[in-house]
């Protein structure tokens, strides 16, 4: 099966945000605004990490933020041109976000948010420890950065073996498995995309999470040049617990506000 499977986001891309998935950055954009009235930063330059079909970044643009937003998925990037309106003038990237790139001059941003468990997707330390380099990098003296993972416990007991979404033109399949081994879960989703007169085409795409625990991930801010100057339960403003799902992870880089 593995070698029939397609890269993630390849094909799903297109069903992306009418399965459901365009709640998380609706939810995530009014979240922000929480954050940034407890977590204030002083200019509008937004670089949004992992961006996906771009509707974070669009919202954002609409609040008169000046944002850039980058995903290492060509299929995802075309789903977030295709909604860009004439007036809009969000600048989209491919690139991967464990490296900066070299479009991208570095302290030139005052936010960089990375949502929706993107950074679960590292599957090692070095890895994820990439990522905040890249984003301390993007940010200027006293910029913030926001993002969010996924907690062992969701990923372990919470998420569920199999799901089926269904909907007109598309039918979503989700099986997943946690494996401690590597504190990781494998989703293998398959997607259905058509209608019952022409035919479905069918999709395989496997997704594979990480978690990592709390401390490792302060630590690697912190050698990244990221203070963390809070943790949030998610879409909250309550410290994790032991059964937390999902973490918001505040961070500023040193300097002045």
């Amino acid at each position: 099966m593995d070698s029939l499977l397609s890269p993630p986001y390849v094909h799903y891309a297109s069903a992306y945000d009418g399965s459901g998935q365009i709640r998380f950055a609706i939810l995530c954009h009014i979240y922000l605004r929480d954050l940034l009235a407890h977590h204030p930063v002083s200019g509008r330059r937004l670089l949004d990490m992992a961006c996906g079909t771009g509707t974070l970044a669009l919202l954002m643009a609409g609040d008169g933020w000046d944002v850039t937003a980058l995903d290492r998925s060509a299929a995802m990037l075309a789903q977030a041109a295709a909604k860009l309106s004439p007036d809009q003038s969000v600048r989209l990237i491919e690139a991967d976000m464990r490296q900066l790139p070299p479009e991208l001059p570095a302290a030139s941003f005052d936010l960089v948010t990375c949502t929706y468990d993107s950074l679960n997707y590292m599957l090692n330390t070095e890895e994820l420890a990439a990522c905040f380099r890249a984003a301390a990098a993007a940010l200027a003296p006293g910029g913030l950065y926001v993002a969010d993972m996924n907690t062992r416990h969701f990923l372990e007991f919470d998420w569920g073996e199999c799901a089926v979404r269904e909907q007109e033109g598309y039918i979503q399949i989700e099986r997943s498995h946690f494996i401690a081994e590597t504190e990781s879960s494998f989703m293998l989703l398959t997607g259905f995309v058509g209608d019952d007169e022409q035919g479905y085409l069918r999709f395989d795409e496997g997704h594979v999470e990480r978690a990592y625990p709390a401390e490792l991930v302060e630590g690697l801010l912190r050698s990244a040049g990221l203070q963390v100057e809070a943790t949030y339960d998610s879409f909250t403003l309550q410290s994790p617990g032991p059964e937390t799902q999902r973490i918001f992870w505040v961070a500023r880089r040193g300097g002045e506000v």
